[in-house]
């Protein structure tokens, strides 16, 4: 199978990679991005510094620091938040062999790596990418010995997790080399072999975790990121970087068209003493992300400059099929019914979750359109209860009990809020649900079930988080809730739902993934779905914006080039 080659010009590029991908304008996720304005702006951005820009170094759970690696760095792909869609970036067309395992990139010869001369005053050109910077990020990924965890993307690739098992006393560049399955071919051509067919692997490549990565900078210093002639290869360059903030200006050397008008990014780093909400309020910050703690203050300081979507963390809770009562999926069924997720949102999150209306967000790459999770029905609760043997509550077996994390107050008044919604809606005594903190940390080997079941009770219900690493519906719902593969190990048995995920992840074609990941979810959540997890809340991805800035994805990582500022500002 092979992608066609990247277009240059935007509007031919942006119709082919849609048509290559299967899709049409009816399914964008967002509106399009404005387009480029004439007049030059600075964005004013507010932000906590960083503490390293390294693609390897990154935290999905640091939407700071992305924000500014994506603008600085490309990958072989670059996922388009507006369009809900990967597209080429470095990689300009690639090859996949007849078994899946083997893909063969042909990359672009026009992106440079930049530099910012203070001297000059000007973003210089250094060398154009290579495939060598791709192999080098991928054996620097994979090395145990150098910094920066060894990511679960990576382990796609042929003898990564061989590499990063070793004794750090044999890793050395022969034996990665010879051990994992990534080469250049030519100075643009890159091979990749993988451990099984992964039709998502584009969507893993627009992770920071497979950025091309000089070695000539990184090999030598851990802190590379940090110095003041770092290089970059995005549509920005790092001007300067102090205590204070530190400054982005466009690349002249980018070679595509830039949409927007942001010609830099002034960057004021926050504190406690300064925060978002300050330096947004008084007009001295354009966009700032907030973290959770700050949404309920922006909320009633600021609430024509705040903006929310769906985060990309789940609130759900996981089930242990091994205990009476939870292992009919009658019963999963009902308690889920039972919810009214908006109320609860309201009543036990100050601002900081939204309701979840299906397990997969929207807005990544093959996300399912439906069906959505049956909300507040106390009909079908009632029912399905009944179903399950226990009508109007009577005879159940013991009192539900129910595990929340003790690391934050808010887990114990979500779990007290849906014993009361349970309660209500089936016509329950109260004390047949009994709500417990326990460690975040135990709560994780529970539902991931590395204790031993028979030696260790684990209880019917916890309230655990759930974030993807990459967007794609794979992330989610394979990598959460496949029978085999999964995170959460609920114990119960492979089933049609994860037959059509093994399925999507075998097949290349994008409108067959995203049917499959449909039928998953409907599977897992549909009126008759089996309920191994109950979705309820995502967190909110909320920002103060200025009303003159325009174009801001909802999704993923800031792009800053296609953002916009009116000339009033």
């Amino acid at each position: 199978m092979r992608i066609a080659a990247r277009p240059t010009q935007l509007f031919v590029r942006i119709i082919i990679t849609l048509t290559l991908l299967g899709l049409g304008p009816s399914q964008l996720a967002f509106a399009a991005s404005p387009t480029q304005q004439d007049s030059p702006h600075t964005l004013r951005l507010a932000m906590p510094q960083p503490e390293t820009l390294d693609p390897l170094l990154q935290s999905r759970f640091d939407p700071y620091s992305r924000d500014v690696a994506e603008n600085i760095f490309i990958g072989l792909t670059r996922f388009d938040p507006y369009s809900g869609q990967v597209e080429p970036m470095l990689a300009r067309s690639w090859d996949v062999s007849t078994d899946g395992l083997t893909w063969t990139f042909d990359l672009r010869e026009d992106i440079q790596w930049v530099r910012y001369d203070v001297q000059s005053a000007t973003v210089q050109a250094v060398r154009p990418v290579t495939a060598g910077d791709v192999v080098y990020a991928v054996q620097r990924g994979c090395d145990p010995t150098r910094p920066g965890p060894v990511t679960t993307n990576l382990m796609v690739v042929r003898g990564c997790l061989t590499v990063a098992n070793a004794f750090p006393e044999v890793v050395n560049d022969l034996f990665i080399a010879r051990e994992i399955g990534v080469r250049a071919t030519g100075p643009h051509t890159l091979e990749i072999e993988l451990l099984f067919p992964t039709s998502y692997l584009p969507s893993l490549l627009s992770t920071p975790e497979f950025f091309p990565v000089p070695r000539e900078a990184a090999a030598n210093s851990a802190g590379w990121t940090k110095t003041p002639d770092l290089l970059t290869s995005g549509p920005y360059a790092l001007q300067g970087w102090t205590v204070a903030g530190m400054t982005l200006v466009r690349n002249p050397h980018w070679p595509d068209p830039v949409e927007g008008n942001i010609a830099e990014i002034a960057v004021t780093f926050t504190s406690e003493t300064l925060p978002a909400p300050t330096l947004a309020g008084s007009g001295r910050a354009d966009f700032a992300r907030l973290p959770a703690d700050q949404i309920a203050d922006a909320q009633s300081r600021l609430p024509d400059l705040l903006h929310t979507s769906q985060g990309s963390t789940l609130i759900l809770m996981g089930f242990s099929y091994e205990r009476a009562l939870v292992d009919q999926a009658e019963v999963r069924r009902a308690l889920s019914a039972a919810l009214n997720r908006r109320a609860l949102a309201q009543q036990a999150s100050d601002g900081r979750f939204l309701p979840a209306d299906q397990f997969t967000p929207a807005g990544i790459v093959a996300a399912p359109t439906g069906p959505a999770l049956p909300d507040a029905d106390q009909v079908l609760a009632q029912s399905s209860f009944s179903a399950a043997g226990y009508p109007s509550c009577a005879g159940i077996p013991e009192p539900l009990r129910l595990r929340v994390p003790d690391d934050d107050p808010v887990w114990l008044a979500i779990g007290q809020a849906l014993a009361g919604q349970w309660s209500a809606a089936l016509g329950c005594n109260p004390v047949l649900f009994s709500v417990e903190e326990l460690s975040r940390t135990l709560l994780i080997e529970l539902a991931h079930s590395t204790y031993d079941t028979e030696l260790v009770t684990r209880p019917h219900a916890w309230l655990i988080t759930w974030s993807a690493d990459y967007p794609d519906a794979h992330a989610w719902l394979n990598d959460a809730l496949h029978c085999r593969y999964g995170y959460f190990r609920t114990g119960r048995e492979c089933d049609q739902a994860d037959a059509a995920l093994d399925g999507a992840a075998s097949t290349f074609d994008l409108a067959a993934r995203a049917q499959a990941y449909e039928q998953a979810e409907r599977l897992f959540f549909g009126a008759e779905g089996t309920y191994p997890v109950i979705p309820l809340l995502f967190s909110a991805n909320a920002w103060l914006q200025s009303p003159e800035l325009s174009g801001v994805n909802q999704v993923g990582a800031a792009r800053f080039d296609r953002w916009s500022l009116s000339a009033s500002n």
